[in-house]
């Protein structure tokens, strides 16, 4: 296996970089999938009490000026590796500063432990050997992308910068919001504690619209059919939302909700040349 990219546009390094940040945000390990076309970033923090799961996906020919990789066997041409991406986010800090005039990456062994090496020119090259595990392919079915789940209702995000304050003043109120979202573009979000309650609400945002008509509605009985005004609830643990919405710092072009009613949150965030997934089950906390 061989894996080569690099990058010399700053924009696409610290793009890169807010990346990894973000996964470091959220979880303790990360597995990172390289594919001719894609790179992939994926959490899968399924524990007991419901734990995220991020799908994070970036075309390549976006961000890398070079880019070659000769995976496991021509059939399979893909990597995938697992890190830490805490420890990778303070190893390439200075990735962020906007200074950077080219980032190599390369997979290589270090005393027979295979690393991602890093050469960073900022003028001055500063190259970081940083331990990975490389996955067999026994496991990869493990890491496949998360099918969208059969939502009831599916709404536009307002501005997540202010999205990101309203969850910082709600945490301090409780440990879930709920959000109820509805067909005719009515999002709100409540904190119940023992102070009372607390709401905010946004009357008027856009709906998606999708090619296929029954797509964002579940089952052809469900009261989201048949009822105009039907809405979609999900309690979720304000803490891990909190987190995707931290990790988020680039203003999306596109960020889409979708309610799946009482069990699942789904968010999904489109940039021009990166899509970043997140799947929040519903808690029992209030």
């Amino acid at each position: 296996m061989k894996f080569r990219g690099r990058m010399i546009e700053q924009l696409s390094i610290k793009k890169f970089y807010s990346v990894i940040g973000t996964m470091a945000k959220i979880a303790k390990s990360c597995v990172m999938r390289l594919t001719a076309d894609k790179v992939y970033f994926i959490l899968t923090d399924q524990n007991a009490s419901g734990g995220p799961a991020v799908w994070c996906e970036m075309e390549q020919e976006s961000y890398f000026n070079e880019y070659n990789i000769e995976g496991v066997s021509p059939e399979q041409n893909e990597i995938f590796l697992e890190f830490v991406p805490d420890k990778l986010a303070k190893t390439l800090a200075g990735l962020k500063t906007g200074l950077t005039k080219s980032m190599k990456m390369k997979l290589t062994k270090k005393n027979n432990v295979p690393c991602l090496t890093f050469e960073v020119e900022v003028p001055r090259v500063c190259v970081h050997d940083f331990p990975v595990s490389v996955l067999p392919r026994k496991v990869w079915g493990e890491y496949k992308e998360p099918p969208m789940p059969p939502f009831d209702v599916s709404i536009c995000l307002p501005e997540l910068k202010k999205l990101r304050h309203l969850m910082d003043r709600f945490k301090t109120l409780g440990q879930a919001v709920t959000i109820t979202a509805s067909k005719q573009g009515k999002l709100s979000l409540k904190v119940e504690s023992d102070e009372g309650v607390f709401s905010t609400h946004y009357p008027d945002l856009r709906v998606p619209v999708y090619r296929d008509d029954t797509l964002p509605w579940r089952r052809p009985d469900s009261q989201a059919v048949t009822d105009p005004e039907f809405s979609a609830s999900v309690r979720v643990d304000l803490k891990r939302l909190g987190l995707f919405l931290a990790g988020e710092q680039l203003q999306p072009k596109r960020a889409i909700a979708n309610i799946v009613d009482s069990e699942v949150l789904h968010m999904f965030f489109v940039h021009d040349d990166l899509l970043v997934q997140y799947f929040l089950p519903a808690t029992s906390k209030m």
